[in-house]
């Protein structure tokens, strides 16, 4: 981001599956570098999440996640 200044937003959203995995990563921004880097970092992520539970049985859980950064 060489020579931005200011704030960049992205929306990662994506499905944490029954097995602690995560799958169907997207980010929703208007600056791509961010929403590629912010796809990137998330799908890194090797260690398992905690999947949603209903009546003690593991569900597939859709999660948003915002992230921002500024730039000075």
């Amino acid at each position: 981001m060489n020579g931005y200044e200011g704030t960049v937003r992205t929306e990662v959203t994506f499905v944490i599956e029954k097995d602690g995995s995560i799958s169907d990563v997207k980010a929703i921004g208007i600056n791509g570098n961010f929403n590629e880097e912010a796809i990137r970092v998330i799908k890194s992520i090797k260690t398992k999440w905690i999947p949603a539970k209903i009546n003690s049985e593991r569900v597939r859980y859709f999660y948003k996640l915002p992230l921002s950064m500024t730039f000075n």
